[in-house]
């Protein structure tokens, strides 16, 4: 291709409306022979970028990551009908993997729910239609056992809709899900329902009956309620003070 001023203005203002890498030496190993002829036709790559009303310094100190590049990202998965749930996008190891984790950070989005958002894409949609597969399945429910979250039938479809459909369409019932993820669906049953109300009255019986509050402690001895508090209050010390425990080290 040969190049002209126009054609040269243009390409960069695209690129970093794209959100690319608009830096010297990232330009130079993917279109060298745009590099070129900026210095060419403006007198410098610098002069160039300016021209096309980019502020330089902006080119050399951009971080790896913007919202742009991300949304880029985004938008060609979603065309790709690519799985953009979170627990399948942190898997990958190419730059949609990357770009996950990078999304989380204060200076972008915060969370890959809002870059879901800010990409055109209904973030619930997503979650909702998360594809499924047996091994993902029985990760999941072992992961929830784990957290001692609530893995009765009931508690999953209001929790997790998604998760409980495609374990009864993977495999066959929501029960047989439960055995290959080598947990026992009726002790699962008899397991009633965490709230904020019942985490409270079993930690203030637990004062009670004399047994020691400390984090560590009820870590140790009872982890579903320690789960529960934490899932529930955010963290076991406002779980204990909802309780009205006093506690001192």
């Amino acid at each position: 291709m040969v190049w002209d001023k126009p054609q040269i203005l243009k390409a960069l203002k695209k690129l970093h409306k794209d959100g690319d890498d608009l830096s010297y030496n990232a330009l130079a190993a993917r279109q060298q022979s745009l590099v070129s002829a900026s210095a060419y036709h403006f007198g410098s790559y610098r002069s160039a970028v300016e021209k096309a009303g980019i502020p330089y310094a902006e080119v050399v100190r951009r971080p790896r990551w913007t919202k742009a590049a991300i949304i880029k990202l985004i938008k060609e998965a979603k065309r790709r009908d690519d799985d953009l749930h979170w627990s399948a996008v942190t898997k990958r190891r190419d730059e949609l993997g990357k770009a996950a984790f990078a999304s989380l950070q204060p200076r972008l989005f915060g969370s890959w729910d809002r870059a879901l958002t800010a990409s055109g894409l209904d973030a619930d949609e997503v979650n909702r239609y998360h594809k499924w597969d047996k091994d993902s399945i029985v990760s999941e429910l072992r992961s929830r056992s784990r957290d001692h979250e609530p893995l009765n039938s009931g508690a999953l479809q209001q929790e997790e809709p998604g998760l409980h459909a495609a374990a009864v369409r993977h495999f066959g019932s929501y029960d047989a899900a439960l055995r290959a993820a080598k947990l026992d669906p009726d002790k699962l049953r008899q397991r009633r329902a965490w709230s904020k109300q019942r985490v409270r009255d079993d930690l203030k019986k637990a004062g009670r009956d004399g047994q020691h509050l400390s984090d560590s402690a009820v870590r140790r001895h009872d982890p579903a309620l320690y789960g529960a508090a934490v899932r529930l209050f955010g963290s076991f010390t406002a779980a204990r003070a909802a309780a009205g425990i006093k506690w001192k080290r």
